[in-house]
């Protein structure tokens, strides 16, 4: 984790509605593998709410992700060209790693459902 000051006035704007994708991804075994995935659309909630609602929604083998959906184009020629994500947790565990930063998102994949798995013992 790197942490930096910054002044809080460097932003133009703010969104107090924002639109969450939670993705809980089944039956894959481990990043890489291949998995299917159960995809919704979370409005009406904050980071928090959205992660327990998506925390709920898995079985103990299951993968989780949140991203924040935004619109970084508004002149792009189609909803799905403006549309992006920004994973606030985990990401996509099919395919390979591109890079350490990715990697660390699955390893925390892992260690969540791992977590949960421990719980679900009790």
């Amino acid at each position: 984790m790197q942490v930096t000051p910054i002044d809080e006035r460097d932003s133009s704007w703010e969104d107090h509605r924002p639109r969450f994708r939670v993705y809980v991804f089944g039956g894959g075994g481990e990043p890489g593998g291949s998995w299917a995935v159960d995809t919704f659309d979370v409005e009406d909630a904050d980071v928090l709410e959205v992660t327990d609602w998506a925390e709920g929604q898995a079985g103990p083998d299951d993968l989780v992700a949140v991203a924040l959906i935004g619109e970084l184009d508004p002149q792009a020629d189609t909803e799905t060209a403006r549309r992006g994500l920004v994973w606030l947790l985990g990401t996509d565990p099919n395919g390979t790693p591109s890079d350490a930063t990715v990697q660390r998102l699955l390893d925390g994949m892992l260690a969540r459902r791992e977590s949960r798995r421990a719980a679900g013992d009790r």
